[in-house]
Parts: structure tokens; C-alpha cells; sequence
């Protein structure tokens, strides 16, 4: 495993725009899914990028920056240009980017360091962002009149909340999870993989489990992130009996009210459609949900590649869903 600088943790996800999938912990993760982790430092303490780096058959490499490069302001466009010369400098297929940050920001900072618009990886495009800088009592008065009810169902139904991190607990987290996708139609990893994931999260300090019990059983689960001074609200998951007693609008206030109280000043409620017109989008139902507590909508600029040579990248783009196909199957076979 590679070891990361020290202090990287600190520029990487603790300053202002920092990211958990810019971690060290993160890093960790990928890297035992083999990918390679290099830790570029192009400023001191930013900017800052965890570039992953994975070989393709025939020797080829490509590289991502999730989330990243971490930047401040006028720091982002020297970021940029460090990254499209690492790319050229190691000849790799592409270097991918998606900041957590808006088209007004970064769109011109991107085309002018020679990224192009890319595939994204990472599915939230745009979210609700919460100012948490009111107090409570105005936060709670700012919620929709149905989510301030369903709020206070949640205790009046003997809901109880607890912040969780047993084995026990991520397992009950995961078989929650795993009915909410199935209800909601979107695709949840092995149990492995999650367990990986949370662990390794949690046990950083990136990320808070809370659970949601009625009675003596889990009901209904929640994880949120430490991103800089936000607060991301990354998954969440109910049962049908969570939902009766309204588990998830007990959870989601807990966490909004714990994350102002730890100092933070904003609370991420995760995605959102990238277009609120399209009643189709899968994400309408979550955003039903979430826009309750309040928030503006925030889109971001996407993911953007930085390609050295233009015929590599254009072959890569023509086999990769059929090569994707085949390491999945493979993977289905294996488990």
C-alpha cells in the first residue's frame, strides 16, 4: 500500500472544498481493488489530487481524480494543468477529474487547461445544499409543513436514533440498504464491498453510521461523510416498517442537527435530478424527500478527461463497454 504525505488528510478532506474520495482512507480502499494510489501535492497545503491509476491489458494505463483536485479559487487552474501534464508525462490513455464544483467555477478553468466533457463515474450530477448557519429552531421552522410533521412522527412513534460502528451494526445497515434498493430500482454491491467501504470510512473518522430502531429492531439507517466543512448525507435506506413510523425523517434531522452542532456549516443532502423538469429521472422520489428540509439545488460541472493522444482514447471509448461487460461477468462468476 502506498503511504500517503503527511498531512495529507488535512488539505486533502478537512480544508473548505475537501473530499472523503480524496482520502488517504480512500486510497486504501482502492488500492486493495487493485488500483494504484498516488498522492500529487502541487501546492502546500493546496492544491492537492489522490490520482488513481489502473493498467489495462496491452500495458495501457488510465488515471482518476475523484473528487478532485482539491483547490482553492485561483489555485484551481494550476491544479488542472499540473494534472493534463501528468497525464501527458506518463502517456496515459486519460486522466479523469469531477470536482465537486459548479459550471460557473470550473467549467472555464477545465477547458482552458485542456479537459474535455467525459463519461461520469460518480452518479450525482447536482444536489440540495443546506445552509446550516441558522439555529435550530429556524432550521426546523424552514422545513416543509409535511416534513416538520413527519419529523415529529418519527418521535411520537418511539422512534430512537443511535450512532452505530459494530459489525452487527454495518451488517443490519447493508440488509436495510439492500431492500431500499430493491424498491427503489438501483443496483447495490456485494456485502463485501460495502463492508470494506463503511469500515474503513468509519474507523477514519470520514463517516458516521446511525441507526434507526423501533422497538429493538433496525428500521431504517443513515451514513453521512465529513467533506471540509460539509456535511454529505451519502446513503440511506428503510424498511417497510421504517417507513410507517417515518425512521428516515427522524434520522435525516438527527443528522443535520448533529452536523451544525459539530461546526459545520453547510449539509449536503446527496443527489438530486440534474434536471428537476424531468419527472422521469429515478432520482425524483429522493428528491421529493429531501427537498423538505430545505437546501438550494447546486450542479456540478461533471466528470472531464485530459487526453494526450487523441486515436488511444478514441479505441478506448469504442471497446470499453463491451471490456466493462466481461470483467463484470467475470466478477459475477467468481462470487
Amino acid at each position: 500500500m502506498t503511504d500517503a504525505p503527511t498531512g495529507w488528510d488535512e488539505s486533502a478532506v478537512r480544508s473548505p472544498n475537501g473530499h472523503v474520495l480524496q482520502s488517504s482512507a480512500w486510497a486504501r480502499i482502492r488500492e486493495s481493488q487493485g488500483w494504484r494510489a498516488e498522492f500529487v501535492r502541487i501546492g502546500d497545503p493546496l492544491p492537492v489530487a489522490l490520482v488513481l491509476w489502473r493498467t489495462l491489458p496491452l500495458g495501457r494505463q488510465l488515471a482518476y481524480a475523484p473528487r478532485g483536485p482539491i483547490a482553492s479559487g485561483s489555485d484551481l487552474e494550476p491544479a488542472l494543468q499540473h494534472l493534463t501534464k501528468l497525464a501527458a508525462a506518463r502517456d496515459a490513455l486519460f486522466l479523469k477529474v469531477d470536482p465537486e464544483l459548479t459550471r460557473e467555477v470550473a467549467a472555464e478553468p477545465l477547458r482552458r487547461a485542456g479537459f474535455r466533457r467525459a463519461p461520469d463515474v460518480q452518479p450525482v450530477l447536482a444536489t440540495l445544499e443546506l445552509d446550516l448557519r441558522p439555529d435550530t429552531d429556524a432550521l426546523f421552522a424552514a422545513l416543509e409543513k409535511d416534513t416538520r410533521w413527519s419529523v415529529r412522527q418519527a418521535g411520537k412513534r418511539g422512534v430512537t436514533i443511535r450512532t452505530a460502528a459494530s459489525e452487527t451494526d454495518l451488517r443490519a445497515f447493508y440488509d436495510l440498504y439492500s431492500i431500499t434498493g430493491g424498491r427503489a430500482g438501483f443496483v447495490t454491491r456485494t456485502w463485501d464491498y460495502y463492508r470494506l467501504v463503511w469500515r474503513t470510512l468509519v474507523d477514519a473518522g470520514f463517516a458516521t453510521l446511525r441507526l434507526a430502531e423501533h422497538g429493538s429492531a433496525p428500521v431504517a439507517g443513515s451514513m453521512t461523510w465529513r467533506c471540509g466543512d460539509k456535511e454529505l448525507y451519502m446513503y440511506g435506506a428503510t424498511n417497510e416498517a421504517g417507513r410507517r413510523c417515518f425512521a428516515a425523517y427522524g434520522l435525516l434531522w438527527k443528522a443535520i442537527t448533529d452536523a451544525r452542532e459539530q461546526g459545520r456549516t453547510r449539509f449536503d443532502l446527496g443527489g438530486i435530478p440534474a434536471d428537476l423538469a424531468n419527472l422521469s429521472d429515478t432520482m425524483q422520489g429522493p428528491y421529493r424527500f429531501k427537498k423538505g428540509f430545505g437546501g438550494v439545488p447546486v450542479s456540478y460541472v461533471g466528470a472531464h478527461d485530459a487526453v494526450p493522444r487523441e486515436l488511444p482514447y478514441r479505441v478506448y471509448q469504442a471497446a470499453e463497454p463491451a471490456y466493462t461487460r466481461v470483467v463484470q461477468l467475470v466478477g459475477r462468476a467468481r462470487r
